[in-house]
């Protein structure tokens, strides 16, 4: 029977897994902080900016069938150790882009990266929940959220001091390896789960109202992560500091949201928890678009975080548990629609915001959040 771990912090496989997911989202943070600022450096409009950006979601879709295979050639320990070194050493090529091209390959090949780290540290954490028989996914995830909370709020810091892109992901990048090294005697001690189909999957019948709130929640993520703070900046003239907070905020309360994401499901239930989550998220995007003041903007990205905080991981647990859908395929297909959704939503608030703001580029992931609750009220489970 898997109980909920209460002392994660004191168990030091789940703590070295858990960190990972801090590593991968420290780093991202620390990138999407300071995006405003590359984006008046090579002098791209909203829409060459989400075209250089698609980089990524191609490089992590294109990756993901050999990065399954991968992990499933190598252990645990191994996989998480090389994924993440690999990512490390990748991480700020990014910021010596010399225009919109060397800016998509640069996140093209963080992206092929990202994608093997990704399964990677996911599948360490299922090994370890089977092998210990407790449950971290949630608080691993919760993890990945509080590593990208510091990696944004301390880059608006460190821009508004001066130090250079270059500089600052270099440091940061070396200071995760040196983070990796240390727990490396426990991340190799770390079991090892069977191998699985981890490529993309098409989803079945009975999965596509799942998949469709999926990717218009990964599309509302993803455009808050991209857009967030190139809004703070050119819409309402924050500093780099303020703007750096929007995505700050955001990670924050999904942070806290997945830390009680298990509550809130026991309350609600599960399709009324993704119905308000989706709404509230709705809500808060609204307010961060209309808001007149910097601050009240932050407070409104992070409205949405705490409301799309537990969507994902409660429509994983749907799909896991969908009468006549295995649930590793279940997952895989909500995970894929989610990726389209990553895929999706560079170019398109690019295309939107060059044409008509990146007001309305935004408000258009107001809607997506409205559909999706209106699907969640299907949700059964």
């Amino acid at each position: 029977m898997i109980k909920t771990l209460k002392t994660f912090a004191f168990h030091l496989p789940s703590l070295s897994v858990g960190l990972t997911f801090f590593t991968l989202s420290m780093l991202f943070g620390s990138w999407l902080a300071r995006l405003p600022e590359v984006q008046a450096r090579l002098m791209l409009s909203e829409g060459q900016l989400g075209l250089a950006l698609l980089g990524l979601p191609v490089g992590a879709l294109l990756m993901m069938p050999l990065a399954g295979w991968l992990s499933a050639r190598l252990s645990s320990g191994q996989a998480m150790t090389l994924s993440t070194l690999l990512f490390c050493g990748v991480f700020p090529l990014p910021a010596f882009a010399q225009g919109p091209y060397s800016l998509f390959a640069g996140l093209l090949l963080i992206g092929f990266v990202n994608s093997f780290m990704n399964i990677s540290m996911n599948a360490a954490a299922a090994a370890v929940e089977r092998h210990y028989h407790i449950a971290i996914m949630s608080v691993c995830h919760g993890m990945f959220s509080l590593g990208a909370m510091v990696g944004a709020g301390s880059s608006g810091l460190i821009a508004s001091l001066g130090v250079s892109l270059q500089v600052h992901l270099i440091t940061v990048a070396l200071l995760m390896v040196g983070l990796h090294l240390l727990l490396r005697p426990v991340i190799h001690s770390l079991p090892s789960a069977p191998a699985e189909n981890n490529g993309l999957s098409i989803p079945p019948r009975a999965l596509l109202g799942l998949a469709f709130i999926g990717f218009c929640i990964m599309i509302g993520e993803g455009a808050i992560a991209d857009w967030s703070a190139i809004f703070l900046r050119k819409e309402l003239q924050a500093g780099p500091f303020i703007a750096g907070l929007a995505y700050a905020g955001f990670s924050m309360a999904m942070a806290i949201g997945r830390f009680m994401g298990d509550g809130i499901r026991l309350q609600l239930g599960l399709g009324k928890a993704v119905t308000m989550g989706s709404l509230l998220g709705a809500a808060g995007l609204l307010l961060a678009i209309l808001a007149p003041l910097p601050v009240l903007s932050v407070l409104g990205f992070t409205i949405v975080g705490l409301g799309f905080s537990t969507v994902v991981p409660l429509l994983f647990s749907a799909a896991a548990n969908t009468p006549g859908v295995s649930a590793g395929n279940g997952i895989a297909a909500v995970a894929s629609s989610g990726v389209i959704g990553f895929l999706v939503a560079p170019p398109l608030i690019g295309l939107i915001s060059d044409h008509f703001g990146l007001a309305l580029g935004l408000g258009f992931v107001v809607i997506l959040a409205v559909l999706a609750s209106v699907t969640a009220r299907s949700i059964k489970a």
